[in-house]
């Protein structure tokens, strides 16, 4: 059973899932999380997840997992560090051609940060329900996923789900592993 039918929507959560947790951070998950359909019971877990914990609380796991834990940072959310050990690598600056195809600028630094990439994926699948771009948005789509999300998103999930001392990032590795599945 499909998680949703709402790629535009999923990708969309997920891209405001790994924003830096301030005060804007959950009435945006939640307005999103309100446009899925189909099921969305583990978007609302993990709001209320979210919920259960402080602010200052949430934004120290987000940096210790995302910025710069100490010994190392155990979740880097940049593609170019999980797949050549280094920032601004080769695959952040295939990512930014794919981008410039599209028109879209995105400032060098966020790339290929997660966030920034499951933001092109719904994009991508908004653009997929206009009849003249369609099958091009739909092309690159896949192909953005098979050459670039499914190659770290996975060993990503599982360090997230590994390193995660707050249930609510357990579960937005759950959820993101689930996402993987249905829709990468």
């Amino acid at each position: 059973m499909s998680i949703t039918d709402s790629p535009v929507f999923v990708f969309k959560f997920l891209s405001l899932a790994f924003a830096y947790p301030n005060q804007a951070f959950l009435p945006e998950l939640k307005r999103t999380a309100d446009k899925i359909s189909g099921n969305t019971a583990p978007f609302y877990a993990l709001i209320a997840a979210f919920e259960k914990e402080e602010e200052e609380i949430l934004q120290a796991e987000y940096t210790r997992l995302f910025i710069n834990g100490y010994p190392h940072t155990p979740c880097p959310p940049y593609e170019s560090v999980y797949l050549e050990k280094r920032m601004l690598g080769e695959a952040s600056v295939n990512v930014q051609a794919i981008y410039r195809e599209w028109e879209i600028t995105v400032d060098t630094g966020l790339t290929d940060h997660i966030a920034t990439e499951f933001e092109f994926l719904s994009f991508l699948a908004s653009a997929s329900s206009l009849k003249p771009v369609a099958k091009a948005a739909s092309d690159a789509s896949e192909h953005f996923m098979n050459e670039h999300l499914n190659r770290w998103l996975p060993q990503f999930t599982a360090d997230l789900k590994t390193a995660a001392a707050l249930d609510a990032y357990m579960l937005l590795g759950s959820l993101l592993e689930r996402s993987l599945a249905n829709f990468i």
